[in-house]
């Protein structure tokens, strides 16, 4: 029994200095004057028994996986002068294209020697980086279902964000609303993984990647931006990036983290491609020759209506003169008020917008914002290119509590545009020391920025806000803005 346990205790040590990361081409074996066989790669004592030398082939040298070469390309930066677009990636997936047999070639994982690994264990206790590489031993394949693991835990849209904002370029914040939120991202980018390559060396009994690991990661991109304004997709590109820390000293969530520098490089990559650069940096601002600088708008011409006439016998024009109003960000309701294509709207539909598309007899159409008031929520566009439809014409006079009004506008989806509600003028409120009519006419996201008319098909108000259940149902509790406060804010009178 003693015997089978000093042979057992000897073999351990024997494999122990056949692990080791700076083993000799020799090693001296002898026996102590005890009986007791010692192993060492230096030569016994001189007081003790005879050396033998014991020959021992050296470990084979361990590399990363081949992965094919990336060239490394210089994003272009934004000039400090130019405007940057906000971009936001809003989609990220791994869609892995090749056959069966690329896919047993996905990447090799390894493990390290039995001294690495608890050296590497109480590193992870102390959260303590490890000063060189710990030496590893090939234990097989990396299979897909690693991968989808890998990408899981990978925080690429912070590496995507970084490597936007490292050039100079503005990317999106958190979305706080789906809808008529202000501003809105310009551009979203989908990402989808198509080819990936790995290396993965850790401890042969951590149970998850949270651990410190020696990795090399190969990534390849496809990427589709899709322009909110327009409504389309723009632009189409694929990229490659690499990282490679096999060899150097392992990093807590290694795996992770060599992901995340691969899927840098392949966005500075994209960045590189001069196309897509200037995308980020087209100017916003239409060639129109006006400005909300308050100078003056000679050419607009706001015109008062009869009351001999009705809003159903006016539906046909009025439908031809109410529009939707569309940002990066959602969309709105507005109408066109004056000749040559001037429309009126909500601020908070526009938002920080400088440019929108105005969808008016089914064609979208540019526009831009040439007055604003945020206080009272109220904003003047001018559409680009000749306008032949006839604006609608307004009411100034007093609005009698009880009136039967109808509300105009595009609510929740594009495709309800010209939806028609009715109700009554419930109340003449006052809110942050501003004048509103109430209604009970339904109202829902989108509405807003839209025309109020009366029963003569004149416009009384703008559309602005209402009060909604968690569900996003009406409480039928509507606000709207007088349109002499509207045309007054903004500066504007009728004839």
């Amino acid at each position: 029994m003693q015997t089978r346990a000093r042979y057992t205790s000897l073999t351990l040590l024997a494999m122990t200095l056949l692990a080791a990361p700076a083993l000799q081409a020799e090693l001296y074996k002898w026996t102590d004057e005890n009986g007791k066989v010692h192993f060492s790669d230096k030569p016994p004592p001189g007081a003790g028994g005879e050396a033998k030398v014991v020959n021992v082939k050296k470990n084979k040298p361990v590399s990363a996986h081949r992965f094919p070469s990336v060239q490394r390309l210089e994003p272009i930066r934004k000039a400090a002068a130019e405007q940057s677009r906000t971009v936001l990636l809003e989609h990220i997936s791994l869609d892995y294209q090749g056959d069966a047999e690329a896919e047993a070639a996905l990447g090799q994982t390894y493990k390290y020697t039995r001294e690495a690994g608890k050296k590497a264990e109480r590193l992870r206790q102390s959260d303590k980086a490890p000063a060189t590489p710990f030496p590893c031993i090939l234990q097989g394949k990396l299979t897909l279902n690693n991968a989808r693991y890998i990408a899981r835990q990978t925080e690429f849209k912070q590496h995507f964000d970084e490597a936007f904002e490292d050039n100079g370029y503005a990317v999106a914040g958190d979305r706080t609303f789906a809808m008529e939120q202000v501003g809105g991202n310009d551009l979203s980018l989908a990402a989808v993984i198509t080819d990936i390559r790995l290396s993965h060396c850790g401890s042969r009994s951590a149970p998850n990647l949270r651990t410190f690991t020696q990795n090399a990661t190969y990534l390849k991109v496809e990427w589709k931006v899709f322009d909110n304004l327009a409504r389309q997709t723009v632009f189409e590109a694929t990229t490659e990036g690499v990282e490679n820390s096999f060899k150097k000293s392992a990093r807590f969530n290694g795996a992770a983290v060599s992901a995340g520098l691969a899927f840098r490089q392949a966005t500075e990559n994209l960045l590189a491609q001069p196309e897509f650069a200037a995308l980020l940096t087209t100017s916003r601002m239409l060639e129109t020759g006006y400005s909300d600088a308050g100078e003056a708008l000679d050419d607009i011409d706001i015109r008062r209506g009869s009351a001999k006439s009705s809003f159903v016998a006016r539906t046909a024009e009025i439908e031809k003169a109410a529009v939707t109003v569309r940002t990066a960000g959602g969309h709105g309701s507005g109408f066109l008020v004056s000749s040559p294509g001037y429309v009126l709207t909500n601020q908070h539909v526009v938002g920080q917008n400088r440019e929108v598309i105005v969808i008016h007899g089914g064609q979208q159409r540019r526009a831009v914002v040439v007055r604003s008031h945020p206080g009272r929520d109220v904003a003047l566009l001018k559409l680009k290119g000749s306008v032949k439809t006839k604006p609608l014409q307004i009411d100034t006079g007093q609005v009698r509590l009880g009136e039967e009004i109808y509300v105009v506008g595009t609510p929740l989806d594009e495709s309800l545009d010209f939806s028609i509600t009715r109700g009554i003028v419930s109340a003449r409120r006052t809110l942050d020391e501003r004048p509103y009519y109430q209604t009970d006419a339904a109202v829902n996201p989108g509405n807003s920025g839209g025309p109020v008319f009366n029963s003569s098909g004149n416009v009384i108000g703008i559309t602005v806000a209402g009060l909604f259940t968690r569900d996003g149902g009406s409480k039928n509790i509507n606000y709207v803005i007088p349109i002499v406060d509207a045309l007054d804010a903004l500066e504007l009178a009728p004839r």
